[in-house]
């Protein structure tokens, strides 16, 4: 075989001198070896140009997506703080662990009355009204501990000039670090005028109950009271039919008289009760209240001066309300001229009047015969109600001097102890 134009390798075999060749059957094979490793040299240059492409192409990628995160950051930042800046309600962030604000938007500001610069150098504690500051401190101990994410309560506000402001408060929690809160949101919305309303409500319906109860009072006094002199009237007619002699018939006419006189004044009273009670017109005017007290002591002088009574005086010349002036010279006169004509028999009276400027009343103090307040409390402003044996009392005085407080808007408490003496207080609206 002619091998001379081929590609072989000969192999010598020691044992029996041998030859053998090994003869390929191609002829060009280092060519297509070249071909082979050109093709793999240029594939994996070109996997390789792939991979090192990406690798250097990701910190373009990633720095475009760093940018457009940082936009889509801003902009929600921007409508954060537009929402933030402008919404109706009250928006504080809060250091948990101290309490101090943090940030504060300008609604909150105007809620609690304090500025920016303010409430940053300061905490939720001096701000909280005392009567609140326990339970809010409370819920917020739960709010740290993790017993709550989040609470709402209704709390008041002590503002900058010292009013009270009623506020739903509504507690979040904002960030964590380790499971421990760092800082919370704090919303606030205004309520005090929807407080107000619900107290005036209140009172509303407080006045209407008690004028329900007054005029079930007041029917029944009428109907007894006329019920008792209409019994005697016809009581006294059948008397007059029956009488025989005309003396008879002149001491009934004579009954008659007395009943119809007694039946005429109990009707002129219950109209004076009427009209304090249907007065809604009743002229106003800022008064000064030690000169009203004077005047009634100058025109009570005979008689404090014949039970050599004291009438101490305290209330200072610069006291002024608003009142009606026929009740507020009624009201002195009644309770004044009371603590005289039940003075205790033993001592001298002395009375004593003061003005609590804090609480806007007046009390009338004297050293009387007293009152028992265990058996007479339900009864001692009722009408024709009398607690003694004095011939003078007809239980018409406190009666009306009580309504007349009443349709003033104020209300009066009474301290009292037999063989003591008596206080009367009266607060003024």
């Amino acid at each position: 075989m002619d091998i001379q134009n081929k590609h072989y390798q000969i192999v010598s075999i020691p044992d029996g001198d041998w030859k053998l060749y090994l003869i390929h059957r191609n002829k060009n094979v280092i060519i297509e070896q070249i071909y082979t490793s050109l093709f793999l040299g240029i594939f994996l240059a070109l996997i390789s140009g792939l991979w090192i492409y990406s690798i250097l192409k990701k910190p373009a990628e990633l720095q475009q997506l760093i940018e457009k995160q940082t936009r889509k950051i801003l902009k929600r930042e921007t409508e954060f703080r537009a929402i933030f800046n402008q919404a109706p309600v009250g928006i504080a962030k809060i250091d948990t662990m101290t309490g101090k604000f943090i940030t504060v938007n300008d609604e909150y500001g105007k809620i609690v009355g304090y500025s920016t610069e303010e409430l940053l150098n300061t905490d939720f504690q001096p701000i909280t009204h005392s009567s609140d500051l326990e339970l809010d401190i409370k819920m917020m101990s739960d709010l740290k501990n993790g017993l709550v994410n989040d609470f709402h309560i209704e709390k008041r506000y002590i503002n900058k000039s010292g009013n009270i402001v009623w506020v739903n408060l509504f507690v979040a929690t904002l960030w964590k670090k380790q499971n421990i809160i760092i800082n919370h949101i704090a919303i606030v919305e205004d309520i005090t005028e929807k407080k107000k309303a619900e107290e005036e409500l209140n009172q509303s319906f407080m006045l209407v109950s008690e004028q329900n109860k007054r005029l079930l009072n007041f029917s029944y006094i009428v109907s007894h009271n006329l019920r008792s002199h209409t019994s005697n009237i016809q009581l006294i007619a059948d008397l007059l039919e029956n009488s025989k002699s005309k003396d008879e018939q002149d001491e009934m006419i004579t009954l008659l008289k007395k009943v119809s006189q007694s039946l005429d004044e109990t009707m002129r009273n219950l109209n004076e009760v009427v009209n304090i009670r249907n007065n809604i017109n009743l002229k106003i005017e800022n008064l000064n209240l030690n000169n009203f007290i004077e005047n009634t002591l100058s025109l009570l002088k005979p008689q404090i001066e014949n039970k050599s009574a004291i009438v101490e005086n305290n209330a200072s010349d610069d006291i002024f309300i608003e009142y009606n002036r026929a009740y507020l010279e009624s009201i002195l006169y009644n309770f004044i001229s009371n603590a005289l004509r039940y003075s205790h028999p033993d001592r001298n009276p002395i009375i004593t009047l003061s003005f609590n400027k804090n609480e806007k009343s007046l009390s009338i103090k004297d050293n009387g015969i007293g009152i028992d307040l265990k058996r007479n409390k339900e009864d001692l402003f009722g009408m024709y109600k009398t607690f003694n044996n004095n011939p003078d009392a007809k239980g018409l005085g406190l009666f009306l001097t009580k309504n007349q407080i009443d349709a003033m808007g104020g209300k009066i408490e009474t301290e009292s102890e037999l063989g003591i003496g008596t206080n009367f207080i009266i607060y003024f609206k």
